[in-house]
């Protein structure tokens, strides 16, 4: 049932080879040493996967494990030694690589203590999912256009290099070197589009931190009667965070971000327009009416048919904290593209510049004659 780990902070390309590590990535306790390119097998992630949703149930249904069966008790174990397993890799608190063995005998402990670690761990629970759903969707080849990967003839064969650029032919030399160009401009290419993509990916991983951080201040700031205040746009946050924690399988979360970006490229020159519009002199605009503090967190959640206070803005936090992991391990994918669509721009470029000088030695030794 346990996980087979084959080395604590060793990544693994998408073929399933061991790789280097893009580096550790530090998310409040968690550092993600190995986020993108697990080495696990698919079928394992897929039960890692299951094992963390039915934890985080039992957390958000009650702790009470009593009258329950023999079975759903070890479920419950195995459930959490996976996922204590896994943490192990990603290397979190030791909140939940504990968990790997809290059912033996070196460290027993009830099923109602299992419950309350994943209850306090229940936002990196969150985040491991996200990872896995990352690691899920590269293995099924769901990451095609989001990975840095070139779409195009990029990622076709590059153009024999010639040992010695002064033995070919005039013709040979002529097309050779205009194909490498050629390869030059088409490996740069995917190199700037791939930067663009981690760019974006860095800029929603910034805007998602500032969302964490105003939901879990809200939390801390929660009393009892529920007279907090939720800003609008606090609210929205929760109910994304809320949707994405219910959300089911890994392929949504690529669909969702491939969407998004789509939406941002077509929407890309209008904004741009309207930035510039607004650049130019304008009158004073009238004074704006004070914006209220927000609805009552008891109210706001009525108005949206949410229950569970506490328990429901943890959730919600669970969600989000599931795209920060998606986020992570997807950043460690593109950061190993990068480095390898570099290293084939830089091997282009210097090719066809060795070629170029083979063409000026011959055109200014025929000059001389």
């Amino acid at each position: 049932m346990a996980l087979s780990i084959r080395g604590k902070g060793v990544a693994a390309g998408p073929s399933g080879s061991e790789g280097q590590s893009a580096g550790p990535v530090a998310v409040g306790n968690l550092t993600t040493a190995a986020g993108s390119g697990l080495p696990l097998p698919r079928s394992e992630l897929i039960l890692a996967g299951k094992s963390i949703v039915r934890s985080m149930r039992r957390v958000t249904h009650g702790t009470d494990q009593g009258g329950k069966s023999g079975g759903d008790a070890d479920q419950l174990m195995g459930d959490a030694a996976r996922i204590g397993a896994l943490a192990s890799i990603l290397g979190p608190a030791t909140g939940l690589v504990s968990l790997a063995t809290a059912g033996t005998a070196a460290d027993e402990c009830s099923p109602k203590e299992v419950v309350d670690r994943l209850r306090l761990s229940f936002g990196q629970l969150g985040y491991m999912q996200g990872v896995l759903d990352e690691n899920v969707c590269q293995v099924d080849g769901q990451l095609v256009g989001l990975d840095g990967l070139p779409e195009s003839a990029a990622a076709g064969a590059a153009p024999v290099a010639p040992a010695d650029p002064a033995a070919l032919s005039g013709d040979q030399l002529r097309a050779a070197r205009s194909a490498w160009s050629a390869r030059a401009d088409v490996d740069f290419d995917a190199l700037i589009r791939a930067q663009e993509e981690m760019n974006d990916l860095d800029d929603r991983r910034r805007n998602l931190d500032h969302q964490v951080d105003a939901v879990s201040d809200l939390l801390a700031r929660l009393d009892e009667a529920g007279t907090t205040p939720v800003p609008r746009h606090l609210g929205d946050t929760l109910c994304y965070g809320l949707g994405w924690h219910l959300a089911g399988d890994a392929v949504r979360m690529a669909t969702a971000l491939r969407d998004s970006r789509s939406q941002d490229r077509a929407s890309a020159g209008p904004a741009t327009t309207a930035t510039r519009a607004s650049s130019a002199p304008q009158a004073s605009p009238a004074p704006a009416p004070a914006m209220p503090k927000g609805t009552p967190f008891a109210e706001w959640a009525a108005a949206n048919k949410i229950e569970g206070g506490r328990l429901a803005i943890l959730q919600a936090l669970a969600g989000l904290q599931r795209w920060c992991g998606f986020y992570d391990a997807l950043t460690g994918t593109l950061q190993r593209q990068l480095v390898e669509l570099r290293g084939r721009a830089d091997t282009a470029s210097a090719t066809s510049r060795a070629l170029s000088a083979e063409v000026q030695r011959r055109t200014l030794g025929a000059g001389e004659k």
